[in-house]
């Protein structure tokens, strides 16, 4: 993101960025060193989701990029575990902020 965030905002999307790489990863590149930006794409939209608190909105973004988007086949359980860990560190930053 290259605007002005506030620091709980930059907090929470390096978390998510952290959990989309490595947890999510619907392309199996969390291994790859280079490839630690191969997400980027995607990381506005699910930010904001995540900002919303909406986790079916974010489950449901997640199955639109991985379906429409890439082409993969989508995988709903990692999803849902992904979307419900950002949303924790959502919760977890406004508590601690």
């Amino acid at each position: 993101m290259s605007q002005k965030m506030l620091r709980s905002d930059a907090d929470l999307y390096r978390r998510i960025e952290e959990v989309v790489h490595y947890i999510w990863d619907p392309i199996g590149v969390s291994g790859i060193p280079q490839a630690r930006d191969e997400y980027n794409s995607y990381m506005t939209a699910i930010f904001g989701r995540v900002k919303a608190g909406k986790e079916e909105e974010i489950v449901e973004y997640m199955r639109w990029a991985v379906s429409e988007n890439m082409g993969l086949s989508f995988d709903q359980d990692k999803a849902k575990e992904s979307a419900k860990i950002m949303l924790e560190w959502k919760d977890y930053i406004n508590e601690n902020t």
